[in-house]
């Protein structure tokens, strides 16, 4: 198969231009539960993964009058005496005044005073509009410092609001085709996987939609930019597996569904191009790990595993979709390729020394964080199955989470239970799957 082909059946249902893409509110799917190693974590957004764009740098003060002192690594008080004395002199919309606002708020971010931070971003973003139109690119680190306090304040809602603001000043600046809208897109895309994962908003598929059609305007921008099977691509590429993933998962029952009445009038295009994509889901996934093989194979040494990693991930995506002959035999196939390799003994137990817990793929995992409030702690011994079932689930240990108070029977079966759907990459022996006895592990609920 051929790179154009492949590429062409990863790109169904994907013509909408990148700056028509708008997120809709949405919801998350049930997600499987998460072994504890550590102390649970408090579900969210990693303030540094989102908006970050390009670093600017702390703006300098520039005094107008050379007599005027350079301050080196300036605080909160230089930039508030600076912006101060620039709106006495030049008024409350200055030139220059966006930048020291975005070096006051910076400031405030680095000492954790986020909500402050937020709003001075917010006005700098408004002198921009005001000294520079609409879509002043002085707004863009604004915007994307902005979404990081918002974020880091939990006001996920605001940050969501923004993001979409934000990447239509990106498309009017940037242009649709350019390098910078490619990487745009890609921040965008992960943004919508975040948001999908919080639930927010009422129309998850919209979420999943939208990463779907982002990624793929993303991989049609870099390909023309860069060729066909530059490394670059890969990372749309993955993104497009993920987002494959997370559809594969989706139960429009579970998660609100498509909507009715006037609002369902509004999305009707959009869910017929999402069930398009759901009908698709199995061959897709197949299309873009093909691709990513290409991309490999054309890009890599001999003496790489990459190729061959793109086979156990093929066994892991007919395993999901319970084709399990297909499975065994992308495992076989990559299993061979890892043991022609230098050290390949030591990679094929790498990918295949243990069972590995299905989806294994970052941003797409069915083992999320504990939940907000624990209320129990179960240990459980199971079995991997060579087909990648568990069986032989054995409770070790329920406990509470608080000493004295009573294990919540109904949230330990409800885990139990979806601990039992749980699918897994088996371990190989001599290129065959075999079974996994004896793996405890321990879960929060």
């Amino acid at each position: 198969m051929s790179w154009q082909r492949t590429v062409a059946g990863l790109l169904v249902s994907t013509v909408c231009a990148a700056s028509d893409l708008a997120a809709q509110p949405t919801t998350a799917p049930a997600p499987e539960p998460a072994a504890v190693d550590t102390a649970p974590q408090a579900p969210g957004i990693d303030p540094a993964s989102v908006g970050a764009g390009t670093d600017f740098g702390s703006p300098a003060l520039d005094f107008q009058d050379a007599e005027d002192p350079v301050l080196v690594s300036p605080d909160a008080t230089s930039y508030q005496f600076y912006i101060t004395d620039l709106e006495s002199r030049m008024g409350p919309y200055a030139q220059g005044l966006s930048e020291q606002l975005l070096g006051l708020g910076m400031v405030y971010q680095q000492q954790g005073l986020h909500q402050q931070a937020a709003e001075i971003f917010k006005r700098g973003v408004h002198i921009a509009r005001i000294n520079d139109g609409l879509n002043s690119p002085a707004q863009i680190p604004l915007l994307q410092r902005m979404i990081q306090s918002l974020v880091a304040a939990g006001d996920y809602e605001a940050a969501d609001e923004r993001q979409y603001y934000l990447f239509r000043v990106q498309a009017e600046v940037y242009g649709k085709q350019s390098p910078q809208m490619s990487l745009a897109m890609l921040e965008r895309a992960e943004w919508e996987r975040q948001a999908y994962s919080l639930s927010l908003g009422d129309t998850a598929f919209m979420r999943l939609l939208t990463m779907w059609e982002l990624y793929s305007a993303a991989l049609r921008n870099i390909a023309r930019q860069e060729g066909k099977l530059s490394t670059s691509l890969l990372q749309p590429l993955e993104g497009l597996l993920q987002t494959q993933y997370l559809i594969s998962t989706y139960s429009p029952e579970a998660q609100g569904g498509f909507q009715t009445g006037a609002a369902a009038d509004g999305n009707f295009a959009e869910e017929n191009r999402f069930t398009m994509i759901r009908i698709s889901n199995y061959k897709q996934g197949q299309s873009v790990l093909e691709a990513m093989r290409e991309v490999y194979v054309y890009n890599e040494e001999e003496t790489s595993p990459l190729p061959a990693e793109t086979q156990v991930q093929l066994g892991d995506w007919h395993l999901w979709h319970q084709k399990r002959d297909a499975a065994l035999e992308a495992y076989t196939r990559a299993w061979e390729q890892l043991g022609a390799l230098e050290n390949g003994e030591r990679l094929q137990q790498q990918y295949f020394g243990k069972p590995k817990l299905l989806p294994a793929l970052a941003g797409a995992s069915s083992e999320p964080t504990p939940p907000d409030v624990v209320t129990g702690y179960v240990t459980v011994s199971f079995s991997v199955t060579g087909k990648g079932r568990v069986k032989n689930l054995e409770v070790l240990s329920n406990e509470a989470a608080i000493e004295g108070t009573e294990v919540d029977e109904g949230d330990s079966a409800l885990l139990l239970r979806s601990l039992k759907r749980t699918i897994y990459r088996p371990r190989l022996e001599d290129g065959l799957a075999v079974q996994t006895d004896n793996i405890q592990k321990r879960y929060a609920y």
